[in-house]
């Protein structure tokens, strides 16, 4: 098939413009905070604008309550996958945004609201993509197939086996290529991974009071002892691998993220838990890691007789990329300088996403790649307007570019 004509995609995306943002302001209106509401309204939603689109589009899940969307346009052998979440993370405090966090507000052309940068744009701007690539006759239908995915659960920690992981397993993402739609200014070649570890220390109580703790001959503080761990898995300087595009990024140990402990005012706390949020290199070994983990524990366990600690894995993950020459890649940099003026960079992406599912099996992935955005996961989340039919149009022409390659 010949090469799309860029300015015939961008007219027929800018055709789309106003069905597509009201669309995205629809699902942007419905709430879909991970363990506090379920997606299957939002995968309805999806599903219903496919329909009315004349696309076949179904629901598949592990979970009812928690199904994801799956639209489809083609029939060949010869795939490639859009693929976005449907879940978001929690709006925080209502005062903190300039709009309430669900109303989908307009103001100089960004839409506001949570999960309109992450993720529900992408999922927006790929309905619509099948819609351009159809209408332009951009897909050999008898041989090539494109498939939309809104999955579910992707905010608890990119593991979950209800969205993605189910896709994969189940035989429904039989593709070649895929992009995970979310608000970039990069071409995402990959991620870190992403090690998250509980530790939970154990002392003695005692009263705070009394002789005895101020002698130290009763009572062992689990805070303390939690602090002194914390402290020294700060301290760790973790070698990694040299991973091209990653250049800019090394392996990020933060102890701490979450803390608690001690039961009252004035009793020596006999237990206390801490988060570790670790981030890996493409290519760093977790055991590795684990094992500089439990050496600095083993250190403040020496130096503080009485005190005892556990570890519990809690999400591990690991780093994924592809290679910075490889054709999705050099594709989509192509598609850039051509509908923004400027090539982006190919690089790696500091936060771990679902990508490491899909390149784990073989499917070549942009890991983010899509509309302007920014403060995701933070109030006056937003996705600019102006960019949603620029992604539509570069998201067709990508695909048609790729499934001709492969």
């Amino acid at each position: 098939m010949p090469k799309p004509n860029s300015q015939a995609l961008l007219a027929c995306a800018k055709k789309y413009a106003t069905d597509l943002q009201a669309f995205l302001q629809d699902l942007v209106r419905i709430p879909s905070v991970n363990e506090r509401n379920i997606e299957k309204p939002v995968a309805e939603r999806v599903n219903e604008e496919a329909q009315r689109l004349g696309f076949k589009a179904r629901l598949a899940a592990k979970d009812e309550s928690r199904p994801n969307a799956l639209v489809e346009f083609g029939g060949g052998e010869s795939g490639f996958a859009l693929i976005g979440h449907l879940d978001t993370v929690a709006e925080g405090k209502t005062e903190d945004w300039s709009f309430p966090p669900f109303s989908a507000a307009i103001k100089d052309n960004l839409l506001f609201g949570r999960g309109a940068a992450d993720n529900k744009a992408g999922i927006a701007c790929g309905l619509y993509t099948l819609a351009v690539m159809r209408d332009l006759n951009l897909l050999d239908f008898e041989n090539q197939k494109v498939i939309l995915a809104g999955v579910v659960d992707e905010e608890s920690g990119a593991s979950s086996t209800l969205g993605v992981r189910y896709l994969i397993d189940s035989g429904l993402l039989p593709v070649k290529g895929a992009i995970y739609t979310y608000t970039s200014d990069i071409v995402c070649i990959g991620h870190r991974g992403l090690l998250r570890v509980e530790i939970t220390t154990h002392g003695q109580a005692a009263h705070a009071g009394i002789a005895e703790w101020h002698k130290h001959s009763l009572g062992h503080n689990a805070v303390t002892g939690l602090a002194d761990i914390l402290l020294e898995l700060e301290s760790l300087k973790i070698p990694f691998p040299l991973s091209p595009g990653f250049e800019h990024l090394g392996c990020t140990i933060t102890p701490g993220t979450l803390i608690s402990g001690g039961d009252y005012p004035s009793i020596v706390p006999n237990k206390a838990t801490a988060m570790v949020d670790i981030r890996l290199i493409p290519g760093q070994s977790a055991d590795a890691v684990l094992a500089e983990v439990d050496a600095a524990i083993a250190q403040v366990i020496v130096r503080r007789p009485g005190l005892t600690a556990e570890k519990l894995i809690k999400v591990n993950f690991p780093g994924a990329a592809i290679p910075l020459d490889h054709p999705l890649v050099t594709i989509a940099q192509d598609y850039t300088k051509t509908f923004t003026g400027r090539r982006w960079d190919a690089l790696g992406a500091g936060p771990g996403n679902e990508g490491y599912m899909l390149i784990g099996v073989g499917i070549p992935t942009l890991c983010g790649f899509g509309a302007t955005g920014g403060n995701p996961h933070a109030p006056d989340e937003w996705v600019s307007l102006e960019s949603l039919p620029v992604t539509v149009a570069m998201y067709a022409g990508i695909i048609s570019e790729y499934l001709e390659i492969k």
